[in-house]
């Protein structure tokens, strides 16, 4: 369709409208959502760096499929206008999808203004105003790019509202500025801002925090519509929930579905009674739409207790209606995001009821959909999001007894990717290019694949992090909330990396009781948009470096090349080395060794080979005799006798621990 458009600029002014507004509907975001690889995967920052997946979105997150299409779309349709020939409703209605697939509200609104200039304003229909409502809000999914982390209300941005102001102080209110501030300034991405305000950041929530535009839409749409419909009412809903004023979204429910929610909003206690029925062929009859929309209020503004409330009330009422596995997940999502340490404690610092949740708010979903009588089976992206939680509350065991019974997901894909390759293989050699059936099956397991490994490798950077040793940890009587344990990162994590081969990130680093182990795997260069700023530091040779503590080995760096040990001493010869290795550098593996050649092995690590050490200290001499001439003998005595006492006492320590690093090895 891009070819189509930027090769048939002519043909496409002498198509009639019927036939153009066919065009349109062809390329429609909405309907031919499920024809791009991405389809449901929000790729978030780190993805967009380190995946394959960052090349099919832009720098604001947006998919490139939709941002690259839309200006052909919008210049083939405005000089149609301008030649004279007029744009149906339906054209207007694939525009705002459009704008709203971009993320663009701006955008949204210029067009929805152009249909005055149109003489189409009072044409304007309820699914026109529900598309408008939704692409001038982002109230779906797909005009979000199912991105939920930047579009959660914040309580700085509840500060405009008159209403919330007893519970903002000079002091909380400059704390929450300052944590946004922080926030929004050590980020390099420009995910969640407007794409149309390109030397600036403006972040999309906050064009959305004010209420005064969502009444003029409702009102306006309510007195000039005879029947509303529930897609319309859903989209208004989510708009207010946005804006935080949780009262509007109440008196929508109680003037639309008859759902009185009574109580005090200051002390949470809240009541559910009340609810219209209504016949099935009625526009406003509730659908699973309607719960999906309760999740995504309550869930934005982290009132996760009123949204499980609210959803058992509406099914009881409802009785057609049982809560979908959708709406368990997007619950699991909010519950995840709003226990993040930051929005905790913003939410902390103003103290409004209801908005605070349970640090175990994401066992408690997780455990609730997946018993009876829900019983949900979660997917990845949801057992990516439990994984992520169960790390950073350190229950450490049940995320790698997770981590393994998910590992046949990853041979799936890629079994799945060797079986339908020779098709997309023959048919790209045969027609010079793929038939959209077979295209779209490999590039959505490609996506898949490509997920798949990203999940993996973000939980192993976060598992890396997490795992900590005794000998690492600060003093004092209370421990901080981490794993301590000898085993866990001696034995268990390199039996980890061998088992997730292919699935690890690209510069492994963690802590062993004597030091610190580094390497960096060489799988290429990086795919995102922003990869070749960052990929500074990864080399395609695989190289393994011991970075051991200062007082176990000064200056020691070890490299296996195909079975001889190399000891660099920080001259040039690692320089030399790494110009002709290139490659073929491999990783160091355990070695068994016997008691009897401890000694040899221990001078071996520290580097105390008499021959060179003898060497080493005749140059010196000579360096040092060159600079300053005929030492004093005297005194030149007495500072050798020190150094070398000094020198000893540290060969007796170093030996000490090198034996100990050898007991743990072997």
């Amino acid at each position: 369709m891009l070819s189509y458009f930027k090769e048939n600029k002519l043909e496409i002014l002498q198509l009639p409208p019927t036939a153009f507004s066919e065009l349109l509907r062809a390329v429609d975001p909405v309907d031919h959502k499920h024809q791009g690889p991405l389809q449901n995967i929000w790729v978030d920052p780190a993805m967009a760096d380190w995946s394959p997946l960052g090349g099919l979105v832009n720098n604001y997150g947006v998919r490139k499929r939709n941002s690259d299409l839309y200006p052909l779309v919008h210049e083939a349709a405005f000089r149609r206008f301008r030649d004279g020939l007029p744009l149906l409703l339906s054209d207007y209605k694939v525009l705002l999808r459009y704008a709203g697939s971009i993320s663009d509200p701006l955008l949204a609104r210029k067009i929805w203004f152009h249909m005055n200039v149109s003489d189409k304003m009072w044409d304007r229909h309820t699914d026109l105003y529900a598309e408008f409502i939704k692409s001038r809000f982002l109230t779906e999914p797909l005009y979000t790019q199912n991105n939920r982390h930047d579009f959660r209300v914040k309580p700085v941005n509840l500060f405009p509202e008159k209403r919330f102001l007893p519970y903002f102080t000079p002091d909380n209110l400059s704390q929450l500025r300052q944590m946004n501030f922080d926030e929004t300034n050590r980020r390099l991405d420009r995910f969640g801002q407007n794409p149309s305000a390109e030397h600036k950041v403006e972040y999309l929530m906050r064009m959305l925090r004010r209420s005064s535009p969502v009444d003029l839409v409702f009102g306006t749409a309510r007195n000039r519509l005879h029947q509303l419909s529930e897609e319309f009412v859903c989209a208004a809903l989510i708009a207010y929930a946005r804006t935080g004023v949780m009262e509007d979204v109440q008196s929508v429910l109680y003037f639309n579905y008859g759902v009185d929610v009574t109580g005090s909003i200051e002390t949470g206690d809240l009541k559910i009674s009340g609810g219209k029925q209504f016949q099935p062929t009625n526009p406003m009859a509730p659908t699973t739409r309607l719960l999906q929309t309760m999740a995504t209020c309550y869930g934005s503004n982290g009132m996760i207790a009123m949204a499980c409330k609210m959803l058992d009330h509406l099914s009881s009422v409802y009785r057609h209606l049982s809560v979908p596995s959708s709406v368990w997940f997007e619950l699991l999502e909010w519950a995840y995001i709003h226990t993040s340490p930051r929005a905790s404690k913003e939410w902390k610092l103003v103290s409004i009821p209801g908005r605070r949740l349970h640090r175990n708010a994401v066992q408690l979903i997780w455990d609730t959909m997946t018993s009876p009588p829900y019983s949900a089976t979660p997917g990845l992206a949801q057992y990516k999001i439990y994984v992520e939680w169960l790390i950073k509350t350190n229950k450490l065991e049940r995320a790698i007894q997770m981590m393994l019974d998910l590992e046949p997901i990853y041979r799936a894909r890629v079994h799945h990717l060797q079986t339908i390759y020779p098709i997309h293989a023959l048919n790209t050699t045969s027609f010079s290019h793929s038939p959209t059936p077979s295209f779209l099956a490999w590039d959505h397991s490609l996506s898949q694949k490509d997920y798949v490994v990203h999940t993996f490798s973000k939980w192993f950077s976060l598992l890396f992090k997490r795992i900590k040793s005794p000998v690492h940890l600060p003093p004092g009587p209370k421990l901080p909330k981490i794993f301590p344990s000898h085993d866990i990162s001696t034995r268990l994590l390199p039996q980890l990396i061998h088992a997730f081969q292919g699935l690890l990130p690209d510069t492994i680093h963690y802590e062993i009781p004597t030091g610190v182990v580094r390497f960096k795997r060489g799988t290429g260069q990086g795919q995102g948009f922003r990869s070749e700023k960052r990929w500074t530091e990864v080399q395609k040779g695989a190289m393994v470096g011991m970075d051991l503590r200062p007082e176990t080995a000064r200056g020691f760096r070890r490299v296996r090349v195909g079975g001889a040990d190399l000891n660099f001493s920080g001259g040039g010869e690692e320089e030399l080395w790494k110009k002709g290795v290139g490659e073929r550098g491999v990783t160091l593996r355990g070695r068994s060794v016997r008691r009897g050649e401890v000694e040899e092995l221990v001078e071996e690590i520290l580097g105390m080979d008499e021959a060179a050490r003898g060497e080493r200290e005749t140059v010196t001499g000579a360096e040092m005799g060159g600079m300053e001439g005929p030492p004093k003998m005297g005194r030149e005595k007495r500072k050798r006798r020190r150094r070398t006492v000094e020198e000893e006492e540290v060969k007796r320590i170093e030996r000490k621990r090198a034996e100990r690093v050898l007991r743990l090895l072997t």
